[in-house]
């Protein structure tokens, strides 16, 4: 079952916006080259400083692959940003939900 994953950042300060958007785009370069990635698209919010990605995988697998795969882009994205919130549309594999137990700002919505 595909998984659907919503995310939102903030930048910390205004200077570290172009270090955010590299890195933003070598994580979608590196998404691109992954089999079960099926979507990784990232947007600008109307707020300054606020960006937002959706991001499809086959299954909960693929995304915790994905995770793994780009595992030090994401140690420096957090460097810059910090995560507003994640909400995560599908079933959840044991790695998934263990990362977002008693985490502020994510939201679980599983099928009916």
């Amino acid at each position: 079952m595909a998984l659907l994953v919503q995310c939102e950042f903030r930048v910390k300060q205004s200077d570290h916006e172009p270090e955010f958007i590299r890195l933003a785009r070598a994580l979608a370069s590196a998404a691109a080259t992954e089999p079960g990635t099926l979507r990784y698209q990232w947007f600008v919010a109307q707020r300054p400083g606020h960006y937002s990605i959706l991001e499809e995988y086959v299954d909960a697998a693929a995304a915790e692959t994905h995770n793994a795969n780009v595992g030090a882009l994401l140690v420096e994205l957090f460097s810059v940003a910090e995560l507003v919130s994640i909400s995560f549309y599908g079933a959840l594999n044991k790695y998934l939900r263990d990362w977002a137990t008693g985490r502020d700002g994510v939201s679980v919505h599983v099928p009916l």
